[in-house]
């Protein structure tokens, strides 16, 4: 029997250790394959009615219908001839509240006043030899009338190489910032409401706030605090406060999302509070009723992956939880055999 007790007490030992190597080790990490060198880079190359001649990007004053030639160089630095895709997409305001340029479709979205596509013209691809650079023109053509604010976009050049073996195809591209203006006049600032709704914002439940920055100006150092209450029981139902520098892009529009925790949404009459500010002093505070109906309910908690339920338990959970009960189950076994051993011994003093 004492063979036993030994037997089990190296079992035990042996999950112990094991649990412990589980608990202190490093995760494994996996990486890509490095990608290589990149192979070419892009530059502007700066005009006399640049305002600030040390910034890299474009930022020109211009004039009323004025027509104006400028220059990105592309250089190609690797060993192969290679074709370049060309676009000049419009600023716009990302789902994380920053202002954008990589996203055409985005961009197109928003109501300009001017919109850069009647602007500026560039040739779709480019083609450079191996080891040399190409200058790429880039068209003007300003709109008639004069304005106050910015137009700002970005000139975008995308290289795609062949496809690997898994059929992907890998692209590397480059922005460079484009920024049009006029005069120095400054924009009184507006921000408006447009629309508070359910939906699902980056995968999750959520409430929309939908603001709209109607000026040619672009926002920076923006923070947003909101809290939505159910009007019937004047209870708090979320609160957020955003303090991360946010930016709105001239003439777009932002989809603020509040985040429900994922949690699934409850049809009823909501109110949301919302108030922002910029580093200019600025304040806008917005006072909403919204509804959310059975069917929004239904259909968002649906689609969303963690509505209704409680997120998923990783599996590295269940594994140690296992190990743990393996143990408790052989202590209790232990505690067992000691007992009983020690019994019998009782037991052989009795008989002696």
């Amino acid at each position: 029997m004492f063979k036993q007790i030994k037997k089990s007490r190296k079992i035990v030992s042996s999950f112990l250790l094991l649990l412990s190597f589980l608990l202190t080790a490093p995760l494994p990490v996996f990486a890509q394959e490095d990608a290589g060198e990149v192979g070419y880079d892009i530059q502007a190359v700066i005009p006399e009615n640049q305002i600030d001649k040390e910034k890299s990007f474009f930022d020109l004053r211009m004039e009323p219908a004025q027509e104006q030639t400028i220059t990105v160089k592309i250089n190609n630095t690797s060993n192969a001839d290679s074709t370049y895709k060309l676009s000049i997409n419009q600023a716009y305001t990302n789902s994380q509240g920053f202002i954008d340029y990589n996203e055409k479709a985005e961009s197109e979205k928003n109501n300009y006043p001017y919109a850069i596509d009647s602007i500026a013209k560039v040739a779709a691809t480019v083609t450079v030899p191996k080891k040399s650079s190409k200058d790429v023109p880039i068209t003007l053509t300003m709109p008639k009338d004069r304005f106050d604010g910015q137009i700002l976009a970005a000139i975008q050049v995308v290289k795609e190489t062949d496809k690997d073996q898994k059929g992907i195809v890998n692209s590397y591209g480059y922005i460079l910032g484009l920024k049009l203006t006029e005069t120095d006049t400054e924009i009184p600032r507006k921000l408006a409401l447009k629309k508070v709704e359910p939906a699902i914002s980056f995968g999750k439940t959520s409430v929309v706030a939908i603001l709209e920055n109607p000026t040619m100006d672009a926002y920076g150092h923006l923070k947003y605090d909101a809290t939505v209450k159910n009007r019937k029981t004047n209870k708090e139902v979320r609160h957020v406060a955003y303090d991360n520098d946010m930016q709105l892009a001239p003439n777009s529009t932002y989809r603020f999302a509040i985040d429900w925790e994922k949690e699934p949404l409850t049809a009823g009459e909501y109110s949301l509070h919302l108030r922002v500010t910029d580093a200019k002093d600025n304040e806008w505070v917005f006072d909403e009723n919204f509804t959310i109906s059975d069917k929004q309910a239904k259909e968002i908690n649906e689609a969303t992956i963690d509505a209704g339920k409680k997120a998923a338990i990783p599996m590295w959970i269940y594994l140690v939880f296992g190990i743990l009960l393996a143990i408790i189950l052989l202590g209790i076994f232990w505690i067992i055999l000691l007992k009983r051993r020690k019994k019998e011994e009782e037991s052989d003093t009795e008989t002696k």
